[in-house]
């Protein structure tokens, strides 16, 4: 029986990369259709073809200037003077990338590097001979990791690691790690020449949320811009042109209420197979973007590179290809996005205001994605109170995982000013970088929705004080404690609180410890080392729940009791008995981090609380007598 399981899915997995591979050698385009680098010399001229405004295509002229080898690895670059279509003036533009060169009615290949401030529209050219070189190394590999998925390989669990813990619910942004520049070719003897930005236009987006998603692109050659959704007479006349060469070709990252899509221009079609850009948008290998037909608005000169403004229009396909030599997609298939729904109040009087977006999926990318959504749903209700009070809600529906579910106050300076927005969704950011680049299992999001209130004033308070009802009492005798806090602009309040000591409690010191939310995280992940070394998926949830379920409008009473239990191999072992701690103390076992345990209680308030404040006392038998 589980051999034939196994003989199936070897098939399934062989069957699988038979028809990854044949699909990919019957949309290759013929080499006789296209320029071998070695045969290209200088002085030799041809035209390209792009659009300036619509989608009408024109024409442009191009002579060969040289051939410039070897500029990175396996890469050639064909030097090129163009002229027509006003680029004598505009020079080289952003949103050319991918517009083809013919000589003699052979494809040379896609413009797609350019000189900042250059006096001449000489732009590099990549070999279409290479584009496909690295697209179809590409398919191979998709093939090839498919077929390891067939068999069960090619995910391997390891320790999460506590460096993506988020410490305390992180009260800054979470930066997810990425790797995605695209190859910069700049230096050397190209003196300077860099892939051609690619414009992304930002529909919905305001100048703050804009100038946020400047600072994450513009390194990685992506200049994002404020844009605007086409007009529905122009969807329905031009959205369902077929994707030719050199027309629009945009590449989206965010649909919907908001739309962010990048610019550029198509190389070659070939069957259901599409080509474009000439150079990296992010550098992923495979890859999953909605493929969107589009329109060029206008072309805008600037003194450094000119700009396309442009729309996109419809998605008729996937790109899932995205290399050092360019992008390509196919025709047909519909993208697997991510759909995600916040809902903004602000204040007492407003209406609400919800937005619906879907995001593609891409790891490298959906913590930063996730976070300009919301972030921009609250920019887009106006400026923010100087103080404030949000009412946070949240439900991340996971695949094979019960959803994760965050019910927050948020209230303070730190959430006033520019980065307030950043700062009151950045648990959601942080939660999703966990579940989406976490080493031990590929986990889906199936859905995020959020509900935020937000309302004028600043309803925080500072624990100030404790005191005890006594400093000793016996085993099993209850703690009382009384807790003074001081909210912002408002009288102290006092809360008693009782903590039941355990009959079986040794005698000896203890420290009572009063903590806001923050702190007993810290605490709690201290106690608790299982928590930072999560084993499978539902460790990884595990250690979310252990952050977003506590409140930051609670108090957290603290007594920690002696250490009986270790953790092993990620799995905590409590309340062992003693001489089961020294079998393990022996060294003879696997190294073992001690788990210790505390006596919580849990005093809900209405303030959002901050600080910790402690308080010993001693635990003796006939405590009464002592005390005589």
């Amino acid at each position: 029986m589980r051999l034939s399981r196994t003989r199936a899915l070897f098939q399934a997995g062989t069957l699988l990369a038979i028809l990854l591979s044949a699909a990919t050698t019957r949309a290759e385009p013929d080499p006789k259709t296209y320029w071998d680098v070695k045969d290209i010399r200088p002085g030799m001229k041809g035209r390209g073809q792009t659009v300036m405004v619509g989608t009408k295509l024109d024409e442009f002229q191009a002579e060969v200037l040289g051939v410039m080898h070897d500029v990175s690895p396996g890469r050639d670059m064909v030097l090129c003077r163009l002229s027509g279509c006003n680029l004598e003036h505009a020079g080289i533009i952003q949103g050319m990338s991918g517009s083809p060169i013919y000589i003699d009615g052979k494809l040379l290949g896609a413009v797609a590097f350019a000189w900042e401030f250059g006096k001449d529209p000489i732009a590099g050219v990549t070999p279409f001979q290479q584009m496909v070189q690295y697209v179809r190394a590409n398919d191979r590999r998709i093939a090839a990791e498919s077929k390891d998925a067939a068999h069960g390989q090619g995910f391997h669990a390891s320790r999460l690691g506590a460096s993506l813990i988020i410490e305390g619910r992180a009260d800054e942004p979470a930066e997810s790690s990425t790797n995605t520049a695209p190859v910069a070719v700049s230096g050397g003897n190209l003196a300077g020449m860099r892939p051609i930005a690619t414009p992304i236009a930002a529909s919905g987006f305001t100048p703050r949320a804009l100038a946020l998603l400047g600072e994450r692109f513009r390194p990685i050659g992506l200049a994002p811009m404020a844009g605007g959704a086409a007009p529905e007479r122009v969807i329905k006349e031009e959205g369902d042109r077929p994707l030719v060469p050199g027309a629009p070709l945009s590449i989206a990252m965010i649909t919907g209420d908001f739309d962010l899509s990048g610019i550029g221009t198509v190389t070659h079609v070939e069957g259901d197979r599409v080509y474009g850009f000439g150079h990296p948008m992010f550098s992923l290998g495979a890859c999953e973007f909605p493929m969107m037909t589009g329109y060029i608005h206008t072309v805008y000169p600037r003194a450094s590179v000119s700009m396309k403004m442009g729309s996109p229009l419809k998605i008729v396909g996937v790109i899932d290809t995205d290399v050092s030599t360019g992008v390509a997609g196919r025709v047909g298939p519909a993208p697997d996005l991510l759909p995600l729904s916040v809902r903004v109040k602000t204040g007492n009087y407003s209406e609400p205001h919800t937005y619906r977006v879907k995001i593609v999926r891409e790891p490298n990318l959906l913590p930063s994605l996730v976070m300009a959504v919301l972030t921009n749903a609250i920019d887009t209700e106006g400026n923010l109170p100087d103080e404030l009070t949000a009412r946070f809600k949240a439900t991340i529906k996971v695949k094979d995982l019960d959803p994760i579910e965050i019910h927050d106050t948020m209230s303070g300076p730190r959430y006033s000013g520019p980065m307030g927005p950043a700062l009151l969704f950045s648990p959601i950011s942080s939660i999703v970088n966990l579940l989406t680049r976490n080493s031990i299992k590929r986990a889906r999001i199936e859905s995020i929705d959020c509900d935020v209130d937000i309302e004028a004033g600043r309803n925080v308070a500072t624990i100030e004080s404790l005191r005890l009802a006594t400093d000793r009492l016996e085993p099993g005798q209850d703690l009382k404690v009384f807790v003074t806090i001081k909210p912002f602009k408002a009288e102290r309040q006092t809360f008693e609180a009782v903590l039941p000591m355990p009959k079986e409690v040794e005698e000896g010191a203890f420290e009572l410890t009063v903590a806001d939310m923050p702190n007993s995280l810290r605490r709690q992940f201290r106690n608790d080392p299982a928590l930072l070394d999560p084993r499978d998926l539902a460790g990884v949830a595990r250690t979310i729940r252990a952050q977003t379920e506590p409140s930051r409008t609670a108090l957290y009473l603290h007594v920690a009791l002696p250490d009986r239990g270790v953790s092993v191999d990620g799995q905590a072992l409590p309340d062992l008995p003693g001489s089961v701690r020294a079998v393990f103390a022996s060294g003879r076992h696997t190294p073992e981090t001690a788990v210790r345990t505390d006596l919580v209680k849990v005093v809900e308030t209405r303030w959002v609380l901050d600080g910790t404040q402690s308080l010993r006392f001693t635990v003796v038998k006939d405590a009464d007598l002592s005390l005589k």
